[in-house]
């Protein structure tokens, strides 16, 4: 394994781990977000016992119209302010979250936008390698087949011949 493969294999190897980690990102967040859906649910479920509760002693007592009226209505005005400040609060703190999630996305794309480049180039790179490394092979193919030719040529001389014959006769 050449040094070549042994980066590309690195920078694979730290392209899946930061891909790992905003995808861990991405999920606290939404787990995040259903925690508060939940408490949404929950207190909404609350105030809606309260209101249910406080007509109930109401409808029971029945004592001083007026004022239990009065009591109720103030009662009702008040709950309904809780209710749109806490849906106000809440429509910021969602607004926060898709922002966030917004800028995850686009940082995440731009992180893999740079991961394909950096890939391409390296495609690239190891392409031009392997040409170079195919080039270098065939020069010496036929680096080899002209010194072969050319052992050839000098053991078909005349004075090599009659050395090997003396050699033989010997």
């Amino acid at each position: 394994m050449g040094i070549k493969d042994k980066i590309i294999f690195g920078l694979l190897a730290v392209l899946i781990i930061a891909a790992g980690y905003y995808q861990y990102v991405s999920d606290s967040m939404q787990s995040r977000m259903v925690v508060l859906n939940e408490q949404d649910r929950r207190h909404i479920d609350i105030v809606d016992r309260e209101f249910r509760e406080d007509l109930r002693k109401l409808d029971l007592k029945f004592e001083g119209r007026g004022k239990h009226l009065r009591k109720a209505q103030a009662d009702i005005v008040a709950n309904t302010e809780l209710i749109m400040h806490m849906a106000d609060s809440l429509a910021e703190m969602i607004e926060n979250v898709q922002w966030n999630l917004d800028e995850h996305t686009r940082t995440s794309d731009r992180r893999f936008q740079d991961m394909e480049q950096d890939h391409r180039d390296l495609q690239d790179s190891f392409d031009n390698f392997r040409r170079k490394t195919q080039r270098k092979l065939s020069d010496l193919e036929q680096s080899a087949t002209a010194f072969e030719k050319r052992l050839k040529e000098m053991e078909d001389l005349p004075i090599i011949q009659k050395e090997k014959a003396k050699a033989t006769k010997k």
